[in-house]
């Protein structure tokens, strides 16, 4: 099966440009000169390579690119013609093109892209021909056009430091134009409603709003400090993404409604007023106990760190304790922070409620585990009317090898298919690396979640229950060869506990029945 141009150029933006590369070459793209579409991606993953160690790769880009813009005239392709000549060192070139651009965006005419890549376009061929004070002015523009598209400006930003770096220029006017920061935030719950220690912490959050620019926050919602926290992000006008869990209805039982109306009032206002709502144990089966906790808490620092990374903006954590340095809750998450993630920022807020004993004791369940759920797939195989036993063997050999240290009660086998559950994350990853070297033509889906693994009495197999086989599933139907698709969840799991076998990068914005963000899971570089 062929892979689709935007397949590949997805891939390229999730930095895997050298399998997209491979893809683009096995689906014949290559001798595609006179298609305007195969040249711009072509232009797109030879600049992913050059990206990732083949600088000389460069020129050829440059030079793809300007093929496309010759063929259909567009100011993102002149752009970017302009711009790879050069960082390919030839300075003259990309001033000639630079000129041309500009006259390409004065041109009358129906507007050919959104006013956003227009004006960022503008700034980046003004930015290429020396006129620095010309580009802040034009990027101002863009971000008036667009001034919540944060995913756009860190392409833009980055572009433009890589000019400034290849001019030998200082690119602190950039830094107006970066994101505001990503924050993690969690704090102890014994304070009371209205009380004199909330007033004190709400005034000790207003100050510190004003003193740091922070735009995006993910924490939970229980009563006290994390609801006077996330009401104090929502006036400062942040996003504020809650991460729960179990279900809301749940949550609110256990960790809210206990310790009274006042704080179960303010907790569905908040509901309505959060920009996303993450579950860690969704579903039927879903239960408030230690391990959905421990997950939540890994989420809500993933989702900040991966939203920092990704904007390329700064991440910061907010711990509230108590005068004696509690809860245990927020003083595991702010243990799960590393020193390399970020700043921590501390408020203390003393006790003035006695709420322990409110709360209903969180009951672990020893089926109820979180596991990584690795689905592959082997198109061929299941696309085979009638294949023979020894094309079974054949076709199926690089992953059978791949699987041989796994146990055999962790694989469940159906014809071409193969769903695997590792409770050891990094194992898993490792496993899904060996088959992404060794069997190119499989695609794999990937997804971390909480499931009941309940042991079969006939055959001794695992058996998750949880959304976590079907998603998994879901996204290896969706990778194209040789390609591993990662859900939000376990990309945000992995950000969260630092290095891992596999990079992560986002593949595409994906949709909310798919959990979110989808990610690509490429080999690090040797």
């Amino acid at each position: 099966m062929t892979t689709t141009l935007p397949a590949i150029a997805a891939l390229a933006r999730a930095g895997a440009a050298e399998r997209g590369w491979e893809l683009f070459v096995a689906g014949g793209y290559l001798a595609r000169d006179a298609d305007p579409a195969a040249l711009a991606v072509k232009g797109r993953l030879l600049k992913g390579r050059a990206r990732s160690g083949e600088p000389a790769l460069l020129a050829e880009a440059a030079t793809a690119y300007a093929a496309a813009h010759a063929l259909d005239p567009a100011p993102y392709l002149a752009i970017n013609a302009a711009t790879l000549h050069l960082l390919a060192g030839d300075a003259t070139g990309a001033q000639v093109q630079a000129r041309a651009v500009l006259a390409l965006l004065d041109m009358p005419g129906p507007a050919v892209d959104t006013p956003y890549f227009l004006a960022a376009t503008r700034a980046e061929a003004l930015l290429l021909l020396g006129d620095a004070s010309g580009a802040a002015a034009a990027l101002r523009e863009a971000a008036d056009h667009a001034p919540e598209a944060w995913h756009d400006r860190a392409a833009t930003l980055r572009q433009l430091r890589e000019i400034a770096a290849a001019q030998g220029s200082d690119p602190v006017w950039l830094d107006c134009f970066a994101p505001p920061a990503s924050l993690h935030f969690a704090g102890h719950m014994g304070l009371a409603a209205d009380g004199k220690a909330q007033a004190a912490l709400a005034a000790d959050l207003a100050g510190l709003l004003a003193r740091e620019r922070i735009g995006f926050a993910w924490g939970a919602l229980a009563a006290g400090a994390d609801i006077v926290i996330a009401e104090a992000l929502l006036e400062a006008g942040c996003a504020v993404h809650a991460v729960l869990p179990c279900t809301p209805e749940l949550f609110a039982a256990q960790s809210v409604t206990p310790a009274g109306d006042g704080w179960r009032a303010r907790y569905h206002a908040l509901l309505g007023q959060v920009a996303s709502l993450r579950v860690a144990a969704g579903g039927p089966a879903s239960v408030h106990d230690p391990l959905s906790t421990s997950h939540a808490g890994e989420l809500a620092i993933g989702g900040a760190l991966l939203n920092a990374a990704t904007l390329g903006g700064e991440a910061l954590q907010l711990i509230v304790t108590d005068e004696r340095g509690g809860g245990a809750n927020t003083a595991r998450q702010a243990a799960l922070w590393r020193d390399a993630s970020g700043r921590r920022l501390h408020l203390q807020a003393p006790r003035d409620a006695e709420v322990a004993a409110l709360f209903p004791s969180e009951r672990p369940d020893p089926q109820r585990k979180l596991a990584l759920h690795l689905s592959i797939r082997l198109d061929k195989l299941v696309q085979a009317e009638s294949p023979g036993s020894h094309a079974i063997a054949e076709w199926g050999a690089p992953i059978a090898a791949a699987l041989a240290g796994i146990p055999a009660a962790s694989v469940r086998a159906a014809p071409g298919e193969w769903q695997i559950v590792i409770e050891d994350l990094n194992e898993g990853l490792s496993l899904a690396g060996r088959l992404l070297a060794d069997a190119p033509e499989a695609s794999l889906g990937l997804d971390l979640s909480i499931a009941a693994l309940v042991r079969e009495r006939a055959s001794g197999a695992l058996v998750p229950y949880g959304p976590g086989p079907g998603l998994a599933r879901r996204l290896a139907l969706m990778a194209p060869q040789g390609v591993a698709l990662a859900s939000d969840a376990l990309a945000v799991t992995m950000r969260a506990r630092g290095p891992a076998p596999l990079e992560c990068s986002l593949y595409h914005l994906g949709e909310a029945e798919l959990g979110g963000a989808i990610h690509a899971l490429t080999r690090r570089a040797q």
